[in-house]
């Protein structure tokens, strides 16, 4: 038993796929399969059950994959350790991304960060909140940036940005001069429920932008007439530029000279844009260092957020 074999084990507990293990893990599907095999031998049980293409574990699996998860967070954790104490600043962040707003944060930290750790390689994996989120809970990403809108108590985070989200609505729209009401430099406020006859382009409904969104329909005590779904947020914006209704959208999305108005909106809606990861693991320097400079990155680029 080496901690690959237990790597591969843990790793094909999540993904039910050796298919896709084997391609995450940089292994041959039929190497990966002589692994499991081999450490089934040696324990002299099954640890995963084989139904056509998926891998479900047993009840040994279970027991095994539960003490697994703990070696491999904790031999991730004194790699970073050692590092720290013999600053040989080297090694992997498994790091995982969000939004375009994430991504453009991470665009222009890298840089600056690979100026001060140019050994250490970054392995950047994109999704979901929900997806990465739920990754970094199981140790599999040390670090990402997410949003709130989920509880995941294997996780701790730190706050990088307060954000509101945004009634967005076409200029053309017979309540678009709302928007002239308000201060120079900030959104004027309308109620949510004077759109409820409005057509709405939402993101998808396993999208945490989603989840928020619907909570906001719920205070306004109505349900929207849904006429366009996209996990794609540029999408929905540029439908509501060219007038087919209405949408909501983080304050960070709003475009300058763009053919649409914005409103706060009561009942308001928001979330914090975070870093987060495992309870379990202590933040090296080079982690520590890359959150520091997403901060001030934040600050800088969006810091009018928070008007």
């Amino acid at each position: 038993m080496d901690l690959h074999q237990i790597e591969y084990v843990v790793r094909l507990a999540d993904t039910q796929s050796i298919t896709k293990t084997a391609e995450e893990m940089f292994i041959s599907t039929s190497a990966l399969s002589q692994h499991i095999s081999k450490l089934e031998n040696e324990l002299g049980t099954l640890l995963f059950k084989r139904v056509k293409s998926a891998w479900p574990l047993t009840e040994a699996g279970r027991t095994y994959v539960e003490a697994a998860r703990e070696i491999v967070q904790r031999f991730r954790q004194m790699k970073k350790d050692i590092n720290d104490i013999v600053v040989c600043e080297s090694g992997v962040i498994s790091m995982g991304i969000t939004s375009a707003k994430s991504s453009r944060m991470f665009a222009g930290v890298f840089p600056r960060f690979k100026e001060r750790y140019p050994n250490i390689r970054i392995k950047l994996s994109e999704g979901r909140a929900k997806e990465i989120n739920m990754l970094a809970e199981k140790g599999i990403l040390d670090i990402v940036f997410s949003t709130t809108g989920f509880d995941y108590p294997g996780l701790a985070s730190q706050a990088l940005l307060h954000e509101r989200f945004v009634l967005s609505v076409p200029r053309t729209h017979p309540l678009a001069h709302l928007a002239k009401d308000a201060p120079k430099g900030q959104l004027a406020t309308v109620d949510l429920c004077l759109f409820k006859d409005e057509p709405f382009m939402l993101a998808s409904p396993n999208m945490t932008i989603r989840i928020i969104t619907d909570r906001m329909f719920a205070k306004a005590e109505f349900t929207p007439y849904v006429l366009f779904e996209s996990n794609s947020s540029p999408t929905l914006y540029t439908l509501v530029d060219y007038g087919y209704g209405a949408s909501i959208i983080p304050m960070g999305y709003i475009k300058e000279n763009s053919a649409s108005v914005y409103f706060l909106t009561n009942p308001l809606g928001e979330w914090d844009n975070i870093v987060a990861y495992p309870k379990a693991s202590r933040l090296s320097r080079a982690e520590e260092y890359f959150i520091s400079l997403a901060r001030v990155f934040y600050k800088k680029e969006f810091g009018y957020i928070n008007m």
